[in-house]
């Protein structure tokens, strides 16, 4: 508390340092997070197109998770010098009175009640924010370093975890935007204006408001911090080693999760096609003429092409590739299990583009090497055959 009783200490600089951490992470990551999960949407494309394609989206997206990552390693040696060297009050750990204030604030919103609950350092919503924040933090790396390495995820597990992880990870994004955009703001900037984690002050009006029994503590003066000097330096002596390497720990698996692998699904430039064997004419003998008879049945024997989407591909890549790329998990954005979709393509562009194979990216993405799903040499050479002769749906008749 300041010397002036018009408004008391709420929080601390490294407080307000981890709330810029997580402003200026959140933004970037939920851009490029929900532009690549709503890649087919136009105002994803606009975006991905601004920040100059995929990959650069991916990289922004990847860099804002690193710093979340060590923001969360930083608030583990906050949280454990405030609990263990310093005795604080477990003040965030929620309890049964968390539960009554919230049915009294329901009361309170219905008219049932003449005034809102008491409620301590931290109300019932900011705790249910602050362990929400945990747990999405948590669930959010999980997954992450799934899709971030999908390959080395399927020598461990099946492939079935890769499209889980995908849409645990979006539908987590997706929640955790709505959150802050509305629940967070609504308590904090429509409800009442609170600056007090910018300012690290709160006004005596918005202590009664919200913190009620805090402001009694503080003027009671049963909040001070009794702790003796010599209690604090002797578990300063054991905090500072356990949390070095615990510190030491997370950073090691962070960098991990960021360099485990080169992902498998990095779009790349098309490779310069040259023809290396050009067969020479030569000049043979005219053949003799034969004069033979055919039935007409024979001379009008339908023929089928050697290759077309349902004879050859449909169920090749529906079978091999649709666990990650289908209408369900669309990975990359594309869709394998249907002709029309493969043409399409997805966020590095057309599938599939007939008569031309080097602007066709499921062949390049083939040709690369390295995927999960790897065709086969013969297979690739029935791929680039059938994309040059027109990539047929169906085998068409010839005669």
């Amino acid at each position: 508390m300041t010397t002036e009783t018009s408004r008391y200490l709420r929080f601390s600089i490294s407080d307000r340092v981890e709330h810029w951490l997580q402003i200026l992470t959140f933004i970037p990551l939920a851009v490029t997070g929900l532009v690549q999960r709503f890649s087919s949407a136009w105002i994803s494309e606009q975006i991905i197109r601004g920040l100059g394609g995929i990959e650069p989206v991916r990289l922004i997206h990847r860099g804002a998770s690193i710093v979340v990552m060590l923001a969360g390693a930083y608030h583990v040696g906050t949280a454990g010098h405030r609990i263990f060297v310093r005795r604080a009050p477990k003040t965030m750990t929620p309890g049964g009175g968390d539960l009554r204030a919230a049915w009294q604030s329901l009361n309170f919103a219905l008219g049932r009640r003449d005034s809102p609950p008491k409620q301590g350092r931290f109300t019932w919503p900011e705790k249910y924010e602050y362990w929400a924040i945990v747990w999405g933090t948590t669930v959010m790396t999980i997954t992450g370093f799934i899709l971030w390495n999908p390959i080395a995820t399927v020598k461990l597990l099946p492939g079935d975890f890769i499209p889980v992880a995908k849409a645990v990870h979006g539908n987590e994004a997706v929640l955790a935007v709505l959150v802050i955009t509305i629940w967070h703001f609504y308590h904090v900037h429509i409800a009442h204006w609170n600056t007090s984690i910018f300012t690290g002050y709160m006004s005596k009006e918005g202590m009664l408001r919200e913190h009620a029994l805090e402001l009694e503590a503080i003027e009671s003066g049963t909040d001070q911090d009794r702790t003796s000097p010599a209690d604090v330096k002797r578990r300063m002596r054991i905090f500072v080693p356990v949390y070095a390497v615990t510190a030491a720990v997370l950073i090691a698996g962070i960098y991990l999760v960021a360099t485990f692998e080169e992902t498998a699904i990095d779009t790349i430039e098309p490779s310069e096609q040259t023809e290396i064997f050009v067969p020479i004419e030569t000049t043979a003998p005219e053949p003799s003429v034969t004069t033979t008879t055919t039935s007409t049945s024979q001379a009008t024997s339908p023929t089928t092409t050697a290759t077309s989407w349902d004879a050859d591909f449909s169920g090749l890549l529906a079978g091999g590739c649709g666990g990650c790329h289908s209408a369900a998990n669309s990975m990359g954005g594309l869709d394998v299990t249907s002709y029309e979709a493969v043409l399409a393509g997805g966020a590095s562009g057309p599938g599939v583009v007939p008569g031309d194979p080097d602007a066709s990216q499921l062949l390049i993405t083939q040709a690369a090497g390295g995927h999960p799903g790897q065709f086969t040499d013969s297979e690739l050479e029935t791929l680039r055959a059938w994309i040059e002769a027109g990539a047929p749906e169906q085998a068409e008749p010839t005669p």
